[in-house]
């Protein structure tokens, strides 16, 4: 090693530096370690979806563990020290975990956006091997950055490699088509799809809400008026209730009048039911409860009028406790029905919203970390890189950043992450 490089290693601004970036290294293993162990002895965290962040994990485990150390020695040695084989190793872990730390993050939009636009068609398609499957896909892809790492010579230089020795960069690292046709590929194209996708997640999304607001507070206006209508309807059914009752006392020249007089009560039961049907659908518990008062009252007629209900033949009792019966417990089981409906649609659009949410906040980190280093990346294969090469470094040390910051989003957007998280840590 020469002089400049003792010197050099020696200096206390490089120890310090060396120290720092040892640190974020440090904390993106420990950290992308913890996600993989909280989704591995969590099964709340063991769903489809999470796939996709355990693929994204190992990706930002590769950068701390592997790419952020080397890249640390280069930086701080004005010469590669490690010769040929680990120049080799370091370069394609730094593109391979790179590129499948960006195509993780574009097949996640993709499900994302899948299972909030097609939510019913999606969730049969959705499964764990589908999933495992395109997550194969992105990683082959991402290690076919070795084939022109490993073999650009071979393919362009006849065999000759034309990097010095004491350097590691690429063959192709002044091959300014290459450079650029790799960057719109890796970065540029599928940056602009994900935005274009989580535009039309972040809209359908917000529609959803927007229609669940205005069925809230449609129902509650409805309620207010359906408890006035719905005592009438409550009168309506006793009194029919009494004339079935009575009808086993009328006498046989009253029996056609009364025949009458039934299925005109029943047609008005009906048409209210009819009425209530469409707030059925966005009621709440309630309905049980008017329920339980509508069979109460009849009960407290039924005591109350004697006379009749002794006149009632056997039959007639059994018939009419059978109506009251059906009634009830069709009535409650249409209320619970409609609290479920409720209850799982407003657990679908939460989870619409945190998914949304997690997204949003990794793809802003994603874009904030990834975007100053591509757009001089393009700068550098157009016009050279000796006038950039410290803002060149700082623009690749944020990108491997992103992989620092991924594991501290998860649980900010999940609440299961950071139970499990603090489970893990014992942190109460």
């Amino acid at each position: 090693m020469s002089k400049n490089t003792t010197e050099n290693s020696t200096n206390p601004h490089s120890a310090i530096l060396g120290l720092f970036l040892g640190s974020i290294s440090l904390i993106t293993i420990v950290m992308n370690i913890l996600v993989l162990c909280a989704v591995k002895t969590e099964k709340k965290l063991q769903t489809v979806g999470n796939l996709y962040i355990v693929s994204l994990s190992i990706a930002d485990l590769i950068v701390g563990a592997a790419v952020m150390p080397l890249n640390i020695v280069y930086l701080l040695s004005p010469v590669w020290p490690l010769g040929l084989p680990a120049c080799s190793f370091w370069l394609s872990m730094d593109y391979v975990a790179c590129t499948a730390s960006i195509f993780n993050l574009f097949i996640l939009c993709i499900d994302r956006y899948r299972s909030v636009q097609q939510p019913l068609k999606y969730l049969k398609y959705r499964t764990k091997m589908r999933a495992s499957l395109m997550i194969l896909g992105v990683w082959l892809l991402s290690f076919m950055w070795v084939i022109p790492i490993l073999g650009w010579h071979v393919f362009a230089n006849n065999g000759e490699r034309k990097v010095e020795k004491y350097k590691c960069e690429t063959e192709f690292s002044k091959v300014t088509w290459f450079k650029v046709l790799t960057a719109i590929v890796n970065f540029y194209v599928p940056s602009i799809i994900m935005l274009w996708f989580y535009y039309k997640i972040f809209r359908a999304v917000r529609k959803h809400c927007q229609h669940r607001e205005l069925i809230n507070g449609s129902y509650q206006s409805f309620s207010e008026k359906n408890s006035i209508h719905h005592s009438k309807t409550k009168n309506e059914q006793s009194i029919c209730l009494q004339k079935q009752i009575l009808d086993g006392n009328a006498p046989p020249k009253d029996k056609q009048s009364l025949d009458k007089a039934e299925n005109k009560c029943m047609s008005v039961t009906k048409e209210n039911e009819n009425e209530e049907e469409p707030g059925s659908q966005d009621s709440d518990l309630s309905d049980a409860s008017h329920n339980h008062t509508f069979t109460e009252e009849v009960s407290s007629r039924e005591h109350s009028n004697p006379k009749p209900e002794r006149a009632c033949s056997p039959q007639e009792k059994t018939e009419n406790r059978d109506f009251k019966g059906l009634t009830y417990l069709r009535k409650t089981w249409q209320s619970l029905h409609t609290h479920s409906k409720r209850h799982i649609q407003g657990l679908h659009g939460n989870r619409e919203r945190k998914a949304a949410k997690q997204l949003g906040v990794i793809m802003a980190a994603f874009m904030l970390c990834w975007i100053p280093y591509f757009v001089l990346f393009m700068v550098i294969a157009l016009h050279g890189h000796k006038q950039f090469s410290k803002l060149h470094m700082f623009t690749i040390w944020l990108g491997y950043v992103n992989s620092t910051l991924n594991p501290f989003l998860y649980p900010l957007c999940n609440q299961n992450f950071k139970k499990t998280f603090k489970k893990i840590l014992h942190i109460h």
